[in-house]
């Protein structure tokens, strides 16, 4: 099942500080969000992209690889990923 990613999509490039009318960046934004819920589909998560957990995750895993940004803003942002999914996981 496709999942409808146009809202969480916005709310990364918010988060990332993209205006939402660029879209340069979109399909590398799309891959990231696409990776992270497979990363969570793979270990047992079911996605709910109401989830204000799930959205904090991906946002976090987004921001974690994308474009060339701090060595130590990606690893705190990994970190955050992968504490969050930890808790999603324990919630199964």
């Amino acid at each position: 099942m496709a999942l409808d990613i146009t809202a969480i999509k916005a709310l990364v490039k918010e988060c990332l500080s993209i205006i939402q009318t660029a879209t340069a960046k979109d399909s590398e934004i799309e891959l990231l969000i696409n990776t992270a819920i497979s990363d969570m589909e793979r270990i047992g998560i079911e996605i709910d992209l109401s989830s204000s957990l799930q959205k904090a995750a991906i946002i976090n895993y987004v921001k974690g690889n994308f474009g060339m940004t701090d060595t130590n803003t990606k690893e705190l942002c990994m970190k955050s990923y992968n504490l969050l999914i930890t808790s999603l996981q324990l919630m199964v």
